[in-house]
């Protein structure tokens, strides 16, 4: 039987962290055994306009290269089938409808976590006209459990299974269901998901028997921060979208989801086809991962450093304003020397963009640390544009011929000529080789800024 997973967000916030890991582990399972991924939006909550939600969690799948090999799956679509499967498990005699006062039962009974309604097994008749709920009758006797592949056998007592609603008093069915029968629909084979849906899973185990379904199931430990604690509201603030904005690339995004729970020895970096071949489930940690800033930033930076200097273009392009946009465009070319030039002292593309905005934006911002770096040098700085406006051929090798002249002949070291050059040329004290810079730039352009900030 061929491995067949999913990946089943429900819309009502963007993509983040957890949710990302758990499909690319999803996603990476199913081709490491040749099998199939497949994406479930469980979108039946129609108090929330969710069409806009979708489309972005999409994109930011799309974007780590995760995509459904089969059509899209909307749960909604599928709400009449749940329905007529709860009525089926009723008849069936393994549900049952229950009248009680819903308000009644969630203020009293469901915080026992072990509902048993009196409609379980009563053959008084019901009210007229009154709603009820439908819900599934757990076993009493014995234990149910399932073997999960990362957190070992977990089995709970029946006496602490609840009867849980599987179809609400207004016809609506419930996760605890739909998600049951989808999978069952969808032929899902192994189920991968967090471990805050571990008790779920030991209460959907009944509806799972009930269909004589047996799917294999592996709960991965949730995501801590760096303090090791569970991530609070504000840890979970950053979706993938923010990271994408913060210039993080989807090859150091995926290393680094990789690299949460999972390993292959001593390796640390792993492309996505890497990945697939060397992913094995049983290596996935049981202990929780943890939130490492420094960890992705590292990733991040080797990636930024391998990437052609045209791809790191069109990542700098898509972090751009149009105005800033037109400006690279107008000068390409030098953009792309200034990306090589730059891009191994960068942790992220947001701070590449930052390191090369010099080339379109001549207003240099400078501190008070180098507006007196450049103002105790200004006694050179004739000396410098002489020098500079002599050089007819302006390439790298006369430029830094050019440079350690001027330092013998005013008899300086090297970094007082370089470090105010440096900066009122691109507004850095320290970087990479001025006579880069200054090739980059052109004379004419380069005496202007002389000129203009020193």
């Amino acid at each position: 039987m061929p491995i067949i997973t999913r990946f089943a967000p429900s819309p009502t916030g963007l993509l983040h962290l957890g949710g990302a890991r758990t499909a690319l582990f999803n996603f990476i399972y199913a081709k490491s055994k040749n099998g199939k991924f497949k994406i479930r939006f469980e979108d039946t909550d129609k108090s929330r306009n969710q069409k806009e939600v979708i489309d972005k969690i999409i994109l930011d799948l799309k974007w780590l290269n995760i995509e459904s090999d089969e059509k899209i799956i909307y749960q909604s679509d599928n709400i009449k089938n749940h329905i007529e499967f709860a009525n089926s498990l009723v008849n069936n005699g393994l549900a049952y409808k229950c009248f009680n006062d819903e308000n009644l039962i969630k203020s009293k009974e469901i915080q026992k976590n072990k509902i048993k309604s009196e409609w379980r097994e009563t053959k008084k008749k019901p009210p007229k006209n009154s709603k009820y709920c439908i819900r599934i009758k757990s076993p009493i006797n014995g234990s149910t459990y399932i073997k999960d592949t990362i957190q070992g056998k977990v089995q709970i007592d029946n006496i602490e299974l609840d009867d849980y609603v599987i179809l609400r008093s207004d016809m609506t069915p419930t996760f605890l269901l739909s998600s049951v029968l989808d999978d069952y629909e969808m032929k899902i084979t192994d189920i991968i998901r967090g471990d805050d849906h571990l008790t779920n899973s030991l209460r959907q185990k009944v509806l799972f028997n009930y269909l004589n379904y047996s799917p294999n199931f592996s709960h991965l430990s949730l995501i801590h921060n760096e303090q090791n604690q569970k991530l609070s509201k504000r840890d979970m603030a950053l979706s993938v979208n923010d990271y994408k904005k913060k210039g993080i690339l989807a090859k150091g995004l995926i290393n680094y989801l990789l690299r949460m729970g999972w390993s292959h020895g001593d390796q640390e970096f792993f492309s996505l086809n890497k990945a697939i071949k060397l992913f094995e489930i049983k290596n996935i940690g049981k202990s929780p991962a943890r939130l490492d800033e420094k960890k992705l930033l590292f990733l991040n930076n080797f990636y930024i450093k391998s990437e052609s200097n045209h791809s790191l273009y069109d990542e700098i392009q898509r972090l751009s304003s149009d105005e800033e946009s037109n400006s690279f465009k107008k000068l390409k070319i030098k953009t792309i020397l200034c990306i090589n030039l730059f891009k191994t002292r960068c942790e992220t593309i947001k701070d590449l963009k930052n390191k090369i905005n010099f080339l379109i934006n001549s207003k240099v911002q400078l501190d008070s640390t180098d507006q007196e770096i450049l103002s105790k040098s200004s006694n050179i700085k004739d000396e410098v544009i002489s020098e500079l406006s002599e050089i007819k051929d302006w390439d790298e090798i006369n430029l830094e011929e050019t440079v350690k002249n001027i330092v013998n002949r005013l008899e300086l070291n090297f970094k007082q000529v370089a470090q105010p050059l440096r900066l009122s040329l691109s507004g850095q004290a320290n970087g990479p080789s001025v006579s880069s810079i200054l090739f980059i730039l052109g004379k004419n352009e380069v005496l202007e800024r002389i000129n203009k900030v020193w």
